[in-house]
């Protein structure tokens, strides 16, 4: 869970110790990642509060004008409470974190688990938080003469509220602590065996591997919904009473699809800026959903199996018939020649033509089927094959051993029997003497 740039978090190296030891920190490491599940879940309640405070504050102020000041006022000061909640969850969970980081190093100092980076990384976390509107300034609805012109919103207010959607970024971090990969122990040791970093990126791609439709769809849903509630609000002053948000509810979607039919046009460069990002994401979230729906129509390895086969026997089958139709057009035609029957000759002639055109164009496509059938050999297939062959080298091997010993068992006969004669020569050569 620890960025991979951190020189603190990438150098220091764990010292065993006792295995009691171990055994208690094991267990310390189970309470603290569920405090700081905990608190991942509370900070994303946290600031998804905020954010739905902070739409209602904006709508009571675009229906309410000045007549619900006082709720509106007293929503943007539980906006405020709720971002300094939301602060103490953050720096608690970064605490915790820094926590589980010393227990899977087996540290004593805190300060060897901070580094610059990290600090740098949490205190941009903590400014994208903080952002909200602050319930102070110019409060014209107080004004005694109050203008003619009404004011949806001030700018820096305006910017401040959709600068709050930022905080969505904890829903992929509470979603990846509740994964039960990331906490799964099986998981953890197959990965340290593979080298393979249990960091967020990772379970991120497993999760979206697992469940492709359900990830893209929530995504696309959610992007609509914000980016279509955002444009509204850019496009508030501009925008009449009768056409709250039917106008930019079809704007999205044709942006998004990137189709543009051109009734509907932002007038704001905040509608602008915002119509640009939906059609960025539209192009990606295509190729996305293409990518999706190619590896569901893709076979799986045993159909890819039944149907090559099956594929292979229609086009032995379609091969032998063309093979007879060529045949049986060659004897036609010979034997139509032999009556001199010039009508049939021709005929049977342009039907044999057709036969062997018919009878290369079924054996390419059989030999095509053949390649693909040979590029799909499987792992598991080859692997046995390569075993095979491993333990046929292996008994050659034995018998080779076995037989190079017989054969030095029966030098070393030999060599004695010799050695046995010549003794006796030489005491039938000495008796004599």
């Amino acid at each position: 869970m620890q960025s991979k740039g951190d020189p603190a978090e990438t150098m220091v190296l764990p010292i065993p110790g006792e295995p009691g030891d171990n055994l208690r920190r094991l267990r310390l490491r189970k309470v603290v990642l569920g405090e700081e599940r905990k608190l991942a879940a509370w900070a994303l309640a946290t600031a998804l509060l905020g954010i739905l405070l902070m739409v209602l504050h904006t709508e009571l102020a675009w229906f309410g004008h000045c007549q619900w000041f006082a709720y509106s006022f007293m929503v943007k000061c539980l906006i405020t409470l709720s971002t300094a909640g939301l602060v103490i969850l953050i720096l608690a969970f970064h605490i915790k974190e820094i926590q589980l980081f010393m227990l899977d190093n087996s540290l004593s100092d805190w300060r060897i688990a901070v580094s610059a980076p990290k600090l740098g990384l949490v205190g941009l976390e903590l400014l994208v938080c903080s952002l909200h509107p602050l319930p102070v300034g110019d409060f014209p609805c107080l004004d005694p003469k109050p203008s003619q012109t009404f004011l949806f919103l001030s700018d820096a207010d305006l910017l401040l509220s959709l600068l709050m959607f930022l905080r969505l970024y904890l829903v992929p971090r509470a979603v990846l602590l509740r994964s039960s990969v990331l906490g799964d122990a099986s998981y953890r040791s197959i990965g340290s065996l593979n080298k393979i970093h249990f960091q967020y990126p990772f379970v991120l791609r497993v999760m979206v591997n697992s469940q492709p439709g359900r990830a893209l769809l929530i995504f696309t849903m959610g992007l609509w919904l914000i980016a279509f509630w955002v444009l509204s609000v850019c496009e508030r002053q501009h925008m009449e009473e009768d056409e709250y948000l039917g106008r930019y509810l079809w704007l999205i979607p044709i942006t998004f699809l990137t189709i543009g039919y051109g009734d509907v046009v932002p007038e704001t460069m905040c509608g602008k800026v915002v119509c640009l990002f939906t059609g960025v994401m539209g192009v990606g979230c295509t190729a996305l959903l293409v990518a999706v729906a190619a590896d569901k129509l893709e076979f799986s390895r045993a159909e890819k199996h039944v149907h090559n086969f099956m594929m292979d026997i229609q086009c032995a089958k379609e091969m032998k018939c063309s093979a007879a139709n060529v045949l049986q057009e060659a004897w036609l035609l010979h034997k139509h020649t032999k009556r001199k029957d010039g009508q049939r000759t021709r005929k049977h002639h342009r039907r044999l033509l057709a036969a062997i055109h018919m009878f290369r164009h079924v054996r390419i496509k059989h030999r095509k089927i053949r390649d693909q059938v040979n590029a799909m050999v499987d792992v598991s297939k080859m692997q046995m094959i390569m075993w095979d062959l491993s333990a046929s080298l292996s008994s050659s091997h034995q018998e080779l051993e076995k037989r190079i010993e017989s054969l030095d068992r029966k030098l070393d006969e030999m060599s004695r029997l010799l050695t046995a004669l010549v003794a006796s020569k030489q005491q039938q050569e000495q008796q004599p003497l």
